[in-house]
């Protein structure tokens, strides 16, 4: 994990030093241009920038966050069979579907456990969506944060309409780390940190022979 963290950065670094170098044509003819000028290409430059930012770190983290699956891979509709089983379990996460993807998430509206994660003072709530690939055998996770307000938990609890993008890197490898230890989990086990989704979702697909490849949008 620490050589894709210092990949990432690395990446991150490069990107950053070749949009300077890309700045450099315009700061040698700048004695030449008059001020009016060199601000309109400097705005269109900066333009530019921004347009491309996203899906430059985008393909940096598509390329470097990805982990072959182990063993021979199941079928997507039994992949999908397994993941939902967590729903049968006395837990704070729940797993459902949503189109052509499946949303791992917490049980924020629970009146049960929206009274912990009060406790815990959660302020915004991770999802974990996937999207399946089988030809390829994929699935491309990316990690979302909604806004939450429990003020008037456990009668209701009110999310904000978006649920944003943003990569949360963490993941436990453990082989015994899976949905299965679910099962193992009392109630105040779970801090209501990503980890706790993002680790036992990612290493039960990796188990069932599929691969996961980390995305930002």
């Amino acid at each position: 994990m620490i050589k894709r963290y210092l990949l990432t950065f690395g990446a991150f670094f490069l990107l950053v030093i070749g949009y300077l170098l890309t700045l450099l044509p315009l700061q040698v003819i700048r004695n030449d241009l008059n001020t009016a000028t060199y601000g309109k290409a400097l705005l269109a430059w900066g333009v530019l920038v921004a347009l491309s930012f996203v899906p430059a770190v985008a393909m940096i983290i598509r390329k470097i966050w990805f982990f072959h699956g182990t063993g021979v891979p199941i079928p997507e509709k039994e992949l999908r069979a397994a993941l939902l089983t967590v729903n049968r379990l006395k837990i704070p996460i729940r797993v459902t579907e949503k189109r052509k993807q499946l949303v791992v998430e917490w049980r924020y509206d629970d009146p049960e456990w929206c009274e912990y994660m009060v406790a815990a003072q959660v302020s915004r709530l991770y999802e974990l969506h996937l999207r399946f690939n089988e030809a390829t055998h994929t699935v491309r996770v990316t990690d979302r944060y909604r806004k939450v307000n429990f003020n008037l938990c456990p009668v209701r609890v009110t999310t904000g309409l978006l649920a944003l993008p943003r990569p949360f890197f963490a993941l436990t490898r453990k082989k015994k780390y899976t949905i299965e230890h679910y099962g193992d989990m009392a109630t105040f086990d779970f801090s209501f940190q990503p980890t706790e989704i993002k680790s036992p979702l990612l290493n039960s697909i990796l188990a069932r022979g599929w691969n996961v490849r980390f995305t930002l949008l």
